[in-house]
């Protein structure tokens, strides 16, 4: 499951096309064919993830340790829909070992999630109930433990808030598309973002056209919470933390690197590559 969660995490800003009012007008749409990250831990290459795409779609990303050794490979499919179905999970010597499925219900949108791992031992069901009056339950069965939590969905169609137990654990302000701030365990953190170049893509596209469904596949807001803008961050910043961005971008304005910094540290290295 962590290579589940860090592929969607690290993967927030690099899909298909948003909605108009997220867009900043560009002379020309690339499409994205392949994505380089590496990971740095005081400065010490940790990881490098390389994904491939078809169609704005990752496909295919491959995990490599520090030394260049491959260590996972995950593949992504799609139902007729376009919609992401499944993710199955690889070790080196090509045995599986994870896989993640998901069914849609006829207004597209989630209502299971099946997770397996570690050869079935590990077996997660996550279902959803589209309440009438704008909220989403969601129930967990891992190994016969049960949990559960409320999601709200806010007058523009977004999940804004995550409650578990009757308590509010995250929260998240929006700009139509674009979160300006969010409170996560009671961190509050504010949004500001680059006045030129944005992405032509946003995470939604894979799960269609509900943008709830970025956050009901996680089971998680705050893992989601930057996934449906296409304006590049330039900082997050907190009581406790600042996060940086900084990018370099082609002559139609989208981004050909990306570096994050965290508190001044080198975390994360993007390189873009576009057809």
């Amino acid at each position: 499951m962590k290579k589940i969660f860090l592929l969607l995490s690290i993967g927030l800003f690099i899909i298909s096309c948003s909605s108009d009012e997220d867009q900043i007008p560009q002379t020309r749409t690339p499409t994205l064919v392949k994505l380089e990250q590496r990971q740095f831990q005081d400065g010490v290459l940790t990881e490098k993830i390389i994904f491939e795409y078809s169609n704005q779609r990752p496909t295919i990303a491959q995990f490599y340790n520090g030394n260049n050794q491959l260590t996972y490979t995950s593949e992504w499919g799609y139902s007729n829909n376009n919609y992401l179905s499944s993710i199955k999970g690889y070790l080196p010597n090509g045995i599986l070992s994870s896989e993640t499925n998901i069914t849609y219900d006829t207004f597209n949108r989630i209502i299971k999630t099946e997770r397996a791992e570690e050869n079935n031992t590990y077996l997660s069901t996550t279902n959803f109930t589209h309440n009438s009056n704008n909220t989403i339950t969601s129930e967990t069965n891992s190994n016969g433990s049960i949990s559960s939590k409320v999601f709200e969905i806010n007058n523009d169609g977004l999940i804004d808030k995550e409650i578990v137990n009757g308590n509010l654990r995250v929260s998240v302000e929006y700009d139509n598309l674009t979160p300006i701030s969010s409170t996560s365990y009671s961190t509050s953190y504010n949004y500001t973002y680059q006045v030129n170049g944005s992405l032509s893509f946003s995470f939604q596209s894979i799960f269609g056209t509900n943008p709830i469904n970025v956050v009901l596949f996680q089971n998680y807001l705050d893992n989601s919470i930057g996934s449906l803008t296409t304006k590049l961050v330039n900082k997050i910043t907190s009581s406790s933390s600042i996060r940086e961005y900084v990018y370099t971008l082609n002559e139609d304005g989208f981004p050909l690197t990306k570096k994050n910094y965290h508190n001044s540290e080198l975390k994360d290295e993007f390189d873009y590559f576009y057809e």
